[in-house]
This record gives C-alpha cells, structure tokens and sequence, in this order.
C-alpha cells in the first residue's frame, strides 16, 4: 500500500467509497442523488487552496481509501476518513491517520481538530489510540439527529 494524493482521476472512485461509507444524509438532503451531491462537493474540494486529500492504493493504483482535511493556519481539520468496505480491518484508516499526522508535524500544525458520530466505536477507538482527546459534544449534529464527539489531537 502506499499513499499519496488524491486526484481528479480517482473521483469516481472515491464517489463509491462515500457511498458505501457514509449514510444518505450525511451526503445530501434526500431530495438529491447522493452520488450526484458527493461528486460536486469532491471537485470543490480537489479545487479549494486548503483542501488536501490523500489516497490510499493497493499495488496497482487503485483506490482502497481516503482523507479529506483542511489545512487552515496552524491548525488541520478532518472531514473524512473513509476506506472501501473490501479493505477495512486492515490497518488503511489507521495509515492514512499516521499519514495526517506526519503531515501535520512537518507543516507546523498546532492541533488536528475532527468530529465523530458518538456511535462510531471503530473510529473512536482509532482515535483514541492515536492520542486523540474528546472536548466536546455537539447534540444533533449529523442530520438524522445523532451527536458528534468532537476530538483534537495536539501536535
């Protein structure tokens, strides 16, 4: 596996990811086709001066998994972390972390902010494991109503 950066041609790639990785809601309002919401929100990101997106791939290329984070001052915010389901359970969410995580240290990055659904056990273990700290909940946070765990990681 090696990592790298995501581009335009792994897009409908990393549309699938989304789809089987995240719930319908929290990829467009149910009046939009969710495939159609994240491809528009993926290009904006490939385009925003902030953004930066690495990609995990197998031997061949291909596309196994992802972040998405903002890179804002001293400070990095992560969107998404995101793995196909053929790949999980093999260590990818927590190379692309360890991979954040180098970049925020050779960037001079203060603290690595993120949020996470409260029911997420997977990612709340990963985070944790990672040195991550909870400091927050937001009550109804996600669309269908759910809290969100708010961690950050000093750097």
């Amino acid at each position: 596996m090696t990592i790298d950066t995501l581009t335009l041609v792994d897009l409908d790639a990393a549309i699938e990811i989304d789809l089987e990785s995240f719930l319908p809601g929290e990829l467009g309002t149910s009046a939009e086709d969710p495939r159609a919401v994240r491809e528009r929100s993926l290009r904006e990101e490939l385009t925003r001066t902030w953004a930066r997106l690495r990609a995990a791939r197998d031997e061949s290329g291909a596309l196994l998994g992802y972040t998405l984070f903002w890179h804002v001052v001293d400070e990095l915010h992560l969107l998404n972390v995101a793995v196909a389901v053929r790949s999980r359970r093999q260590g990818l969410g927590r190379a692309l972390m360890l991979d954040l995580i180098a970049y925020a240290r050779s960037h001079a990055i203060v603290r690595i902010l993120l949020e996470v659904r409260v029911s997420n056990g997977a990612a709340l273990a990963l985070y944790d494991s990672l040195g991550f700290t909870r400091f927050n909940v937001r009550p109804r946070y996600y669309s269908d109503g759910e809290d969100a765990i708010e961690l950050q990681l000093l750097v």
